[in-house]
């Protein structure tokens, strides 16, 4: 903690200073004479807004103002432009990416999953699993991971999810009479901050970096099958719940319990379940929404009702009077509105540079000059997913880290001649394992909060199912993403 601590406020106070001075150096650096003043401008906005949202020098969302003042004023067009000698500003060019549904998949989920835990419902479920597998420390700690995989489609947020979760991990070490540095405390709490990042990879609404990947996608290449809800749990949820399973039992291994069988029963959770009393009409409501946009997503490769649109008509039914269960003036400030600004402006930016083929020149001249033309698709795409992986580590948000990386990925694949959608997509699911360190995502900080794991016991636990991770995606990628022709 006392690391990220000294990053932040090193990184607020230093950090815009220092991306408006990489953005300069880029903009000043001689450039090739097949660059054009656009593609020139565009790289130069880019280093300095990944300097920015590296260092979180300025708001994500402040952010995404000064893109977005800088494509107006300073680039004025995709084309370059000019009527006399002055030149054209397209203010549609500048704020294009807010138009993108996926922009908006990231608000109309949230309201879903606050209907979910406003209603007490998504609770309720924990508390419910809890009590029919919870007897044993296995049985107790696959209760917590399919409580969270059940919410994971509508919660686009690890934050959220892990506060969700937080007080059913404190209920079942009190039952279990875990304290801090406990060998089921730990085992319990890594599970719970692993499962948080691995059921995230699971659904395109599971962690707020996929709609954003599937976003940056379409902008470059548009829609398809390979980019629908659906498609990305076929293609996912197989084997993150393989992860899951094999993630428990080490952990359990690592971390050996010292109690096999519940002390004294299950009273907390049946207590805990008797203070919430009957279901509710709200929460009936709820878990009926649920199913329905769970449905609906599902089944979209068939009615081909965009996921965002979905999202929108439960959303409507949410809100309406007594058909609801929430009121807008009560729930519009836990709205991401600060993601939802920094969305638009990453899509934007990455859409112009792909657009333009500025990335694809960068990239282009850097294969050739490490010699990387040659290498086998095969081969790069496995080595770059085990790379997303690990290079986690490095990055203290989720979020940012695609807003850098997939416009990167995309560059690559252009430059290298390779389906977008079939390289970049395995690369955006990699995205929700941030695993070895608290500061990689919040959610890994509150349930780091806890005290019940340390640093180090994080970090050696993480690399292992880290790697674990890699390996399974490397046996999909092989056996399963060729049946269903992703690969």
């Amino acid at each position: 903690m006392e690391g990220k601590s000294g990053f932040e406020l090193w990184g607020k106070r230093y950090g815009l200073f220092l991306a408006i001075i990489v953005g300069l150096i880029v903009w000043f650096m001689p450039v090739p004479g097949d660059m054009n003043i656009v593609q020139h401008k565009l790289l130069s906005i880019f280093a300095g807004a990944v300097v920015a949202w590296i260092t979180m020098g300025i708001n994500f969302a402040v952010s995404t103002f000064a893109i977005v003042s800088l494509l107006y004023f300073w680039v004025g067009n995709l084309a370059n432009k000019v009527v006399g000698t002055s030149l054209v500003h397209d203010a549609n060019f500048a704020v294009n990416g807010f138009s993108s549904p996926s922009l908006w998949l990231l608000v109309t989920g949230f309201v879903i999953s606050i209907a979910m835990t406003e209603s007490g419902i998504a609770r309720r479920m924990a508390l419910i699993m809890m009590k029919k597998l919870g007897k044993t420390p296995r049985g107790a700690m696959f209760a917590t991971i399919i409580a969270n995989f059940i919410v994971a489609p509508l919660t686009p947020s690890n934050t959220a999810r892990a506060a969700a979760m937080l007080p059913i991990l404190n209920g079942v070490s009190e039952t279990y009479q875990a304290k801090p540095g406990s060998n089921f405390g730990k085992a319990l709490y890594l599970g719970g901050t692993f499962t948080n990042n691995i059921t995230g990879s699971a659904f395109l609404t599971g962690t707020i970096p996929n709609p954003l990947g599937i976003a940056l996608i379409t902008a470059a290449v548009g829609a398809s099958q390979f980019t629908t809800w659906s498609f990305w749990a076929i293609a996912s949820v197989p084997t993150n719940i393989i992860i899951l399973i094999i993630m428990a039992l080490v952990l359990l291994k690592m971390f050996p319990p010292e109690n096999k069988k519940l002390p004294g029963g299950i009273e907390y959770v049946e207590n805990e379940l008797k203070k919430m009393g009957p279901m509710s009409i709200d929460e009936k409501k709820s878990i009926f929404y649920f199913l329905l946009a769970l449905i609906l997503w599902s089944t979209d490769s068939i009615h081909h009702f965009d996921s965002a649109m979905i999202a929108f008509f439960v959303s409507l039914l949410i809100f309406l009077p007594r058909l609801g269960v929430l009121q807008w003036k009560k729930i519009q400030k836990s709205l991401p509105w600060e993601l939802f600004v920094y969305f638009g402006g990453v899509i934007t930016l990455s859409s112009a540079l792909m657009k333009t083929g500025a990335f694809q020149l960068v990239i282009e001249k850097l294969l050739s000059s490490f010699g990387l033309f040659d290498m086998n698709y095969t081969l790069l795409l496995l080595v770059l997913m085990g790379f997303t992986i690990f290079s986690h580590i490095i990055w203290s948000t989720t979020t940012a880290m695609a807003g850098v990386m997939i416009p990167i990925y995309i560059g690559i694949a252009q430059a290298c001649g390779f389906d977008v959608v079939q390289f970049v997509l395995p690369m955006v699911i990699m995205l929700g394992y941030a695993l070895c360190l608290p500061f990689n995502t919040m959610g890994n900080i509150i349930l780091f909060g806890t005290g019940y794991f340390t640093v180090t016991e994080q970090f050696r636990a993480g690399l292992i199912i880290s790697l674990i991770i890699w390996i399974m995606w490397i046996i999909t990628a092989l056996v399963w993403w060729p049946i269903i022709g992703l690969f």
